[in-house]
């Protein structure tokens, strides 16, 4: 076994980044690690080997590369490389732990039925080589958020869904995935509080009315179940793995960016009682129609949320273009037949700016990739007040590295944390915090 040049190992990392099971970059790399004695990462390829080759020659050799290796980490200790692994390192340790499984069903059945798609034993969720490509051309910026995050939770989380997105859910199990999560969602049907309910405009998805003062929120809302659970039971929009959790609190004023049916205004008007304010920002008429339908229904807090009716972006005052399609709506500066709706922009700093809003403590975006533009149009507010922030990453792969990197230059001692909130690729929120 023999030394290879750091450009000759990255390449190979690259290589098993798009397809975890070449043989030839498996035994190569599998080498390299042990000549430079990182033996549990060499173990992990020789294994791997062993597991899917045919080849007789390839697997002798590799069962003697394999036991040099557990010689070593058993009985030579003084060999053992006990330096932290760099990033594709891990990864790749990530994806080789993963790459023998094979789950049936491991969709959200639920989510299926209620947008009507047949669920299959062998069903894939993940368009595995667009991730693929769209990761490796992010790969230095996603980088750099693994290094950004503050604790090992939000590390290995974020492993776990760059191994979902590479693999697949036929591969790779999300941690929400658990007997315990499906009690918890099957739980929510005791919420159900009438048999009334409102039929979405374009989907037609059935929302339920629930009560959740079974569950400490006073307040009742017309929703999806999955909706209710990620927000009020599974805490999207807390980052509970530190204490103090980072969260909206007792008299903050927040800018909830995509308020979609109201949900998320009345949790946040509920956690920051009578002397907060939330300002929910939605512009789709179809969700304004049930979110003011929800918020009739819970006068306490209505009086403690203002609509902004407008999309929000890096200026104020742009035209767009939108196709009503309730929380799947298309947006676009160009009119075209069928995306002929019009809108004006609005940019958080003009925002705060044109209703004297005094502070700002809690900043949550979820706005179907539009997060950095809108990050652009609210500088001045995260300069003066630095807000908790808690900004949806999921809708595409470059803003795993632009926001992390946007809310780092601005330089204002943010710490990150990760956090997710489905048992697929959606709902991935990034939280950052002054220090």
């Amino acid at each position: 076994m023999q030394n290879e040049s750091p450009s000759m190992e990255r390449e190979l990392k690259i290589s098993l980044i798009k397809d975890i099971e070449n043989l030839d970059a498996l035994m190569k790399l599998g080498e390299i690690y042990y000549s430079s004695d990182r033996l549990c990462l060499a173990k992990s390829c020789f294994s791997k080997i062993l597991g899917i080759s045919n080849d007789i020659y390839q697997k002798e050799k590799t069962r003697k590369f394999l036991l040099i290796t557990e010689r070593d980490i058993q009985m030579n200790q003084s060999k053992m490389d006990h330096s932290v692994p760099d990033f594709l390192d891990l990864l790749i340790k990530e994806l080789l732990e993963h790459s023998l499984n094979d789950y049936y069903y491991n969709i959200d059945m639920e989510l299926f039925e209620m947008m009507s798609v047949p669920v299959s034993i062998d069903r894939v969720v993940v368009n595995t080589e667009n991730e693929k490509t769209e990761i490796l051309n992010q790969l230095q910026g996603i980088t750099e958020l693994y290094y950004h995050l503050e604790d090992k939770n939000s590390r290995d989380l974020l492993m776990k869904l760059l191994a979902f997105r590479l693999l697949g859910n036929k591969k790779v199990m999300l941690p929400l995935n658990t007997m315990e999560y499906w009690a918890k969602r099957k739980s929510l049907q005791n919420l159900i509080n009438s048999n009334e309910k409102i039929i979405t405009k374009s989907h037609k998805w059935n929302l339920q009315l629930f009560d959740l003062r079974k569950i400490n929120f006073d307040l009742q809302l017309f929703c999806f179940p999955i909706g209710i659970s990620a927000t009020f039971v599974d805490g999207q929009y807390e980052y509970d793995n530190i204490s103090p959790a980072i969260k909206a609190r007792e008299g903050d004023i927040v800018i909830d960016a995509g308020g979609c049916f109201g949900d998320t205004a009345l949790y946040f008007a509920h956690e920051v009682g009578e002397n907060g304010v939330v300002y929910t920002i939605e512009f789709i008429q179809s969700n304004l129609e049930i979110m003011k339908k929800n918020f009739s229904l819970n006068e306490n807090l209505q009086q403690r949320i203002t609509i902004v009716e407008r999309p929000v972006w890096n200026r104020s005052n742009e035209i767009l273009y939108y196709m009503d399609q309730g929380p799947a709506s298309f947006v676009t500066f160009s009119k075209t037949k069928d995306v002929n709706k019009e809108t004006h922009t609005v940019s958080i700093d003009d925002l705060v700016k044109e209703r004297a809003i005094p502070k700002i403590d809690f900043i949550k975006m979820d706005i179907e990739g539009a997060e950095i533009n809108a990050l652009n149009g609210a500088v001045k507010t995260i300069q003066e007040f630095r807000p908790k922030l808690a900004i949806a990453i999921y809708h595409q792969i470059k803003d795993f590295a632009s926001v992390v990197n946007f809310i780092s230059d601005l330089n204002l001692d943010y710490k990150f944390y990760l956090g997710h909130y489905t048992i697929y690729a959606q709902e991935t929120i990034l939280f950052a915090i002054p220090k």
